[in-house]
């Protein structure tokens, strides 16, 4: 029987026989869970379509920032770390529209950068949105320098000339 308490007192160290008490400490943690391709673990809205109307002098002009917004829906903030611009034949994005001989060329910006098959914006803080509901939940998209040239589709009715895919991630810019 002795045997049977000094094994049991040796296997347990809870039930070990100590005068006083002791503590241990767990940290607690918060993540949000890295995002998977078509998962809902970031949420966000996005324009579903940027209308550009061309002029006669191949001015284009876009609908204004405050009807153009990205939103955050996540109870956390994000950050737009990527713009990425993916053409639509026969249209050409080009840095400018002055230069070269592409038909159906066009360009434009977004809040001040160049539109192009990939923009870097992870360092940039005007690309944070604060948490849902709050005060900086959104970010007006500002579409300038918006122009076309050389234009051989016929445009007389909308005709899909690109495709922007915007990719976030939850935390800010510093």
């Amino acid at each position: 029987a002795v045997s049977l308490v000094m094994a049991t007192a040796i296997a347990t160290p809870a039930l070990a026989f100590a005068d006083g008490t002791t503590s241990q400490s767990t940290d607690v943690t918060i993540q949000s869970v890295t995002p998977e391709p078509g998962g809902d673990n970031l949420s966000f809205s996005v324009p579903t379509q940027i209308p550009f109307v061309a002029k006669a002098d191949g001015t284009m002009l876009a609908p204004s920032a405050d009807t153009l917004k990205i939103q955050n829906k996540s109870v956390f903030p994000i950050h737009v770390v990527n713009m990425a611009v993916t053409e639509q034949s026969p249209f050409k994005l080009v840095a400018d529209v002055t230069t070269g001989t592409a038909a159906n060329a066009f360009q434009f910006t977004v809040n001040g950068l160049q539109a192009a098959a990939s923009v870097d914006t992870s360092v940039n803080a005007a690309w944070n949105m604060g948490y849902a509901n709050s005060a900086n939940d959104k970010i007006s998209l500002d579409i300038n320098d918006a122009k076309i040239a050389r234009v051989t589709a016929d445009i007389s009715t909308p005709q899909k000339a690109a495709t922007i895919t915007w990719t976030v991630a939850s935390g800010a810019a510093q």
